[in-house]
């Protein structure tokens, strides 16, 4: 049977990250996305112009058809948008969680350029219903300073956010830092094994939009395949790698990573 996994997150118009990313991703990887939509966002490559939820009440209904029909092995949540629908996604999980259904959750809450997508309520509810189901969450440096209350922005500040993270219930944490400012990119990953940093050199491309979504998705894609952790993330960082390498631009601000790099063409 193929892996399947259930992506929860915001649909994007520029089709650059959120459920767009996700199910190209998944797809490269050779599994099946199932989709449930928690907004719908007015976007491009060069801003986030406008955000509208989808009712909670929806979301659990989306949710609750694809579990009755399919067999997804792995969630990966995206950006969830506002307290009820956080709160609907926590009370699915407080039912149905078991160590035969992971969690990966990508904790979206700011925009590229900066703009705040979940407000406090949001944030803490993320903290509170979400976390204790992570088995892998990936913040990047901003969001790992929302999560902690901590200011991360080095190396040994991101080792000390990604153990706090632990301590609140997620089983294993990779803290993106590709927004230092490093001639190299650095990853800080925390699991029961302790911490590893994955170095890798930095790529100058404006094609990265959708690279947080594009990580976490493929991670996804590997557990429900049956992978470790840690091999499983290593895979998702190459794919993205070269999905960034070979991306072409699209649009006139950060263009998406081109997810079919594998494909070639006719």
């Amino acid at each position: 049977m193929i892996a399947q996994i259930l992506c929860i997150g915001v649909s994007d118009s520029s089709a650059g990250t959120g459920i767009q990313a996700d199910i190209k991703t998944i797809q490269a990887f050779g599994a099946y996305a199932a989709t449930v939509v928690t907004a719908v966002s007015v976007q491009n490559t060069q801003n986030v112009y406008d955000v509208f939820p989808i009712p909670a009440m929806v979301v659990r209904q989306q949710i609750g058809a694809v579990m009755d029909d399919m067999k997804p092995t792995v969630i990966k949540s995206g950006m969830l948008c506002d307290e009820s629908i956080i709160n609907a996604v926590g009370d699915f999980l407080d039912g149905h969680k078991t160590e035969h259904l992971r969690v990966v959750i990508d904790p979206v809450m700011t925009s590229r350029i900066g703009k705040m997508l979940l407000d406090k309520p949001a944030r803490d509810a993320l903290k509170r219903r979400m976390m204790i189901y992570a088995d892998i969450i990936t913040p990047n440096l901003r969001e790992a300073e929302y999560l902690t209350g901590l200011a991360v922005n080095d190396i040994d500040s991101m080792k000390h956010a990604a153990e706090m993270l632990q301590t609140l219930g997620a089983s294993t944490v990779i803290i993106k830092g590709g927004s230092l400012e490093m001639d190299k990119v650095y990853n800080v990953l925390a699991d029961d094994k302790g911490i590893e940093i994955y170095e890798q050199p930095r790529i100058n491309s404006k094609a990265t939009h959708g690279a947080g979504t594009t990580l976490s998705a493929g991670i996804a894609a590997g557990i429900a395949q049956g992978l470790p952790i840690r091999t499983a993330f290593e895979n998702a960082q190459d794919f993205l790698t070269n999905a960034i390498i070979n991306a072409e631009q699209v649009g006139g601000g950060y263009g998406p990573v081109n997810h079919n790099f594998r494909v070639k063409a006719a």
